[in-house]
């Protein structure tokens, strides 16, 4: 098992920043080319794994400010998206992703390095989409 994790200061307050992330009509703009989601209601997941497509899910938790995914009926791959306040009308947003089985980020190495990366990219891509909302 690995568990990746990254935090990133918004630029809008914690509700905000949760308004935007769990707009199914954001979603394409800051999630990880890897994870798909329509706009359906409740919203309909995608998640690659291993370069396959695998149908996920998605939950939605407004009052704790909280989004959580997976893949449906596995336990090989979830994440979650945390936003908490900060001072000053700010907040800020952790990513986690945790991998299972024999997924190769597992193994460490390059497979891992792309993860880490992808992270940082996510929460850059929520920030920009969160500043333009």
């Amino acid at each position: 098992m690995a568990e990746f994790e990254r935090e990133r200061a918004m630029p809008a307050p914690a509700e905000e920043v949760y308004s935007a992330a769990s707009d199914a009509e954001l979603f394409d703009q800051w999630l990880p080319g890897n994870i798909t989601v329509r706009p359906t209601r409740p919203p309909a997941v995608t998640a690659e794994v291993n370069h396959h497509p695998e149908p996920g899910v998605l939950g939605e938790s407004p009052e704790q400010l909280r989004l959580e995914w997976g893949l449906r009926g596995s336990d090989e791959y979830s994440g979650w998206l945390q936003i908490a306040s900060a001072e000053q009308g700010r907040s800020h947003a952790t990513l986690h992703l945790s991998f299972h089985g024999d997924h190769p980020a597992n193994h460490g190495g390059q497979a891992a390095e792309e993860v880490d990366r992808q992270l940082d990219e996510t929460l850059a891509r929520l920030a920009r989409v969160v500043a333009h909302t």
